[in-house]
């Protein structure tokens, strides 16, 4: 993100718009040329055409994305390095039935984005010398009434114990155990995401991560004056908040909240977003950053978690954590 920002204020001194906006306004009227900028999706097109966008956009390049194709029976491991996606490791798998998981017990494995929540040794030598948790259900999931728990990658059975299923497991990611060790050593210490794929890994486009990266800041700007209607635009008709709250009564509380008026800052850096694999056709993805709220009467430092749709270039806010 710092690198764009400098590529924009770049550009602005090329010009010699920087300047004259500077002598003419002051540093305030150059931060509005900014923010007027990266509301912009043409900004965000021009400045990311030379990036591989295939999983995604990652502002933390440590963060490991971790790929999983069920058809392939396939896991690879991956990070970003200047713009480019370097391949780690890859091994084969097994995984649960094939369909998105809807519930407990229906011995799928599930579609969609999930993040690494811990490592550990699993209770029995069934599953292998270590397993890692996944983050299903997320809260897309439970929004979706989607149950289940106790997802993991792990190895196979050790002391003699024999796999009862050589070809699926009852919903999770299995490899050998070898290929299981060469895995942890890779992963541990690293911040990692999940995209679990039914069929071929998810393709990112660069003119919907532009139109998103574009709709989080005028979201962000409409937000800040308190511009009620345009703020609600960006909310899907579907939406639902992370503890239920449907469109109709989360827009009535931030008509009370915006009818204040208050002076706001608000701050958003560190992003990832991932397109969330799903088998139907919906263009979705997983959008987390770091926000920074300072009010009269509420402040927030913490991760922000949205599921966002792409839908006639604009972004929809689904869900909202």
């Amino acid at each position: 993100m710092k690198k764009l920002i400098l590529l924009l204020i770049s550009a602005c001194m090329i010009a010699g718009e920087l300047e004259d906006l500077y002598l003419q306004g002051g540093i305030t009227a150059v931060q509005k040329k900014i923010e007027k900028n990266l509301q912009n999706p043409e900004y965000w097109n021009n400045n990311l055409k030379d990036m591989n966008l295939t999983y995604g956009y990652y502002s933390n390049s440590d963060r490991l994305i971790i790929a999983v194709d069920k058809t392939a029976k396939q896991i690879s491991i991956n990070r970003y390095e200047n713009g480019n996606i370097k391949v780690l490791k890859s091994n084969e798998i097994i995984t649960g039935l094939m369909g998105e998981k809807l519930a407990e017990g229906d011995l799928k494995t599930p579609v969609g984005a999930y993040e690494i929540t811990r490592r550990f040794t699993p209770p029995t030598t069934y599953y292998g010398p270590v397993a890692f948790s996944l983050s299903y259900p997320n809260l897309y999931d439970k929004m979706r009434s989607r149950t289940g728990s106790g997802i993991w990658i792990h190895g196979y059975p050790m002391e003699g114990d024999v796999r009862e299923n050589e070809v699926e497991t009852r919903g999770c990611v299995a490899m050998k155990n070898d290929l299981l060790i060469a895995f942890e050593d890779v992963v541990k210490n690293n911040k990692s995401i999940v995209i679990i794929s039914e069929k071929g890994y998810p393709q990112a486009l660069t003119s919907d991560i532009a139109v998103i990266f574009a709709g989080l800041f005028a979201w962000k700007n409409a937000w800040t004056i308190s511009d009620l209607d345009r703020y609600l635009s960006f909310y899907s008709s579907d939406f639902r908040r992370f503890d239920g709250m449907k469109l109709s009564e989360f827009s009535a509380m931030k008509k009370r909240v915006f009818s204040k008026n208050e002076s706001k800052i608000i701050e958003f850096k560190n992003f990832t977003i991932v397109p969330y694999p799903s088998t139907d056709s919906k263009n979705i993805y997983r959008v987390s950053f770091d926000e920074r709220y300072r009010a009269d009467t509420y402040n927030f430092d913490g991760q922000k978690v949205l599921y966002v749709a792409v839908e006639n270039n604009k972004m929809k806010i689904l869900i909202e954590e």
